[in-house]
């Protein structure tokens, strides 16, 4: 049993990777004051390392005494899931994309590394069991009707301080640059988790919402070939009644969002009739593009159920699910 208070605060740090003043005072329950001398020796003596400037000061193990293993997983989880892109176009992934980044945004980078983490996990923490998102109870409390039995996320489009993640910048320099490469990375990363969606849920026919603004490439629809999904199709498209395509995001109220997707959102066939539909979308932000389709399928029959899935979709609003 630890009853030294010094020794509790070193098992704490390798437990956790880091600690702050406040995880300490919780964890230890004894005032500040006797945490800052006890962080003080331990600083003073090499053991520990202090990072960042108020308010956002951590405490870490000095590199000779830092585990391996918990120095190894922090860099692995940086390698595999952040992404930068600079202002001149360069693609720069991993460790060495966070230190531009972490230079650009006037970071410490052992403190920005430890947040980064931090971030990260919380947002993982709402990764269920199957691989997915579950952003049903997000919907429920935005719209007042929802005709979608299921909405899911392969990745959340950004997070606190570090903005996009790693797949949201895919989508989003896939969209603007039309680059199939950029594409077929984003295909090949969904897919697995797409086809396990199918099964899950018994998918009959899949559909992919329709682009508001012509472009050479449609990011859908060549997403849609790189998954080459072996379901029947329904084919939406959008058809205007005026003369100017009006993107969803650049309507800033719900109901404009809304009337966009009811009154320009059309179903091509309305013969096939399937028990379980898939919609699926590159971005989601309010939802309410898949919800209005879903209310559409719905109403004449296409579908009985409808299961919305977005490669990434807005973290906002989470909070009314579970604390992040």
């Amino acid at each position: 049993m630890i009853t030294d208070t010094k020794e509790k605060i070193i098992q704490f740090i390798k437990l956790n990777g880091r600690a702050r003043i406040i995880d300490l005072k919780e964890f230890l329950g004894i005032g500040n004051t006797a945490i800052h001398r006890q962080l003080k020796r331990l600083v003073s003596t090499g053991v520990l390392m202090k990072a960042g400037t108020a308010p956002k000061v951590f405490y870490v193990l000095e590199e000779e005494n830092r585990g391996s293993d918990r120095n190894g997983k922090t860099n692995e989880l940086v390698e595999k899931t952040f992404l930068y892109v600079s202002p001149s176009g360069e693609m720069l992934s991993g460790r060495r994309g966070f230190e531009i980044w972490a230079k650009k945004a006037d970071r410490e980078i052992n403190a920005a590394m430890i947040e980064y983490v931090e971030t990260r996990g919380k947002a993982n923490t709402f990764i269920g069991e199957n691989g997915w998102i579950d952003a049903t109870e997000k919907i429920k409390n935005t719209f007042k009707n929802v005709y979608l039995d299921k909405v899911l996320y392969k990745d959340f489009y950004a997070m606190p301080v570090f903005g996009k993640t790693r797949l949201g910048q895919l989508v989003l320099y896939g969209k603007q640059s039309q680059d199939l490469g950029i594409i077929r990375q984003t295909a090949k990363e969904s897919k697995e988790l797409i086809e396990k969606i199918i099964v899950f849920f018994g998918i009959q026919a899949v559909s992919f919402l329709p682009h508001s603004i012509p472009r050479r490439l449609q990011y859908l629809k060549e997403f849609r070939k790189f998954l080459n999904l072996k379901l029947p199709e329904i084919d939406l498209v959008k058809a205007y009644a005026g003369q100017i395509p009006v993107a969803q995001k650049s309507l800033s109220s719900l109901e404009e969002r809304i009337e966009n997707a009811r009154k320009t959102i059309m179903i091509r066939d309305l013969k096939p009739r399937f028990e379980s539909i898939l919609l699926i979308d590159d971005a989601v932000g309010s939802g309410a593009t898949l919800n209005e389709t879903a209310k559409k399928l719905k109403a004449i029959g296409i579908a009985k159920k409808v299961v919305g899935f977005a490669v990434v979709g807005s973290m906002k609003g989470f909070e009314v699910i579970r604390e992040v």
